[in-house]
């Protein structure tokens, strides 16, 4: 099955583009009503499911059972993966702040970097940890800016949730040669099955369940489904596609555009005004990252043109 391998420079910019997609999410829980976690991430997973169902039936017809076997186990750790990185990042909030939850997932590029030159063998470049410090700092001036702190637990489930994203950006990278895009099949039946059960049961996560609570209104099942159509199923597909040619490490850096962007969409949908240092830290990050993209761009084209130079001693033509 062939797939398609884009360029570095559109690679960059359709995982730019899916982490913007994701940042969307802020924005609009703050417009729901009503309703908790638990019921947006399970109508958000089954609008995931269903999205993803059609586009995958429709683009493989009669191969998609092939593109699911060839993608294998990798697809299905991927999809908990980043299901998990999700979820954890839910309960963090639970026990510490937004700000202290946000700045443990700047952790996500380092991770990334060490699995990525560990398992895949992927070289970082200088420009790359210059710039995953960067945008650390960045990560650091919204801690500050919005009184950071936070309970111990609630910064390790942060920073675990960060581990479980890098693990899912180092898996789509080993799987490039397969269509991960299955693995996001596996993430939402896995999400769907978890928030399913958390609604549904006692488990002691919300404080009352049933199946009365499945019932959220047609303004936040039309909000949900915006979520899951657009700010998942998009997202995830542009992130996916460009993690083909986009090394891990660059992957999660370039994945914090979603922590920098998130509070401009929460200030236009809801007038929820954060400190000046959000947009401070936020644009450090963005500078962050369209540095290091530029640096990798040129330098990539430089190693083309190299490549691309007639050896010493060999004629520019052959004109046999």
């Amino acid at each position: 099955m062939t797939r398609r391998i884009f360029s570095y420079g559109a690679g960059v910019i359709f995982v730019a583009s899916g982490a913007a997609c994701w940042s969307l999410a802020g924005a609009l829980v703050r417009l729901t009503q009503g309703i908790d976690a638990w019921q947006i991430v399970f109508y958000r997973s089954l609008t995931l499911l269903i999205c993803l169902g059609v586009w995958l039936s429709l683009r493989f017809q009669g191969r998609l059972w092939a593109a699911f076997r060839e993608a294998g186990l990798n697809a299905v750790i991927a999809g908990v993966a980043i299901g998990t990185a999700g979820l954890v990042f839910i309960i963090a909030m639970f026990y510490t702040t937004v700000a202290g939850a946000v700045f443990m997932s700047g952790m996500a590029p380092f991770f990334s970097a060490i699995l990525g030159l560990w398992i895949l063998r992927e070289r970082i470049p200088p420009v790359t940890w210059a710039a995953m410090c960067v945008a650390l700092a960045g990560m650091a001036v919204i801690f500050y800016g919005n009184a950071g702190g936070g309970a111990f637990i609630g910064s390790v489930l942060a920073l675990y949730s960060a581990f479980c994203f890098s693990c899912y950006a180092v898996l789509l990278r080993w799987g490039q040669k397969t269509e991960m895009s299955v693995a996001l099949i596996w993430n939402a039946v896995y999400l769907i099955l978890f928030a399913g059960l958390v609604i549904l049961l006692p488990t002691g996560l919300r404080e009352t369940y049933g199946l009365q609570d499945f019932a959220i209104g047609w303004w936040n099942f039309a909000l949900t489904f915006i979520m899951g159509a657009v700010q998942l199923t998009l997202g995830l597909i542009l992130f996916t596609i460009g993690s083909r040619s986009v090394p891990a490490a660059q992957l999660a850096l370039i994945a914090l555009v979603e922590p920098a962007l998130s509070p401009l969409w929460a200030w236009l949908a809801s007038g929820e005004l954060p400190p000046i240092w959000t947009f401070l830290g936020g644009a450090v990050i963005v500078a962050a990252i369209a540095i290091q993209a530029l640096f990798a761009t040129r330098d990539r084209r430089h190693a083309k043109r190299q490549a691309d130079r007639p050896r010493s001693g060999e004629p520019a033509f052959d004109h046999s």
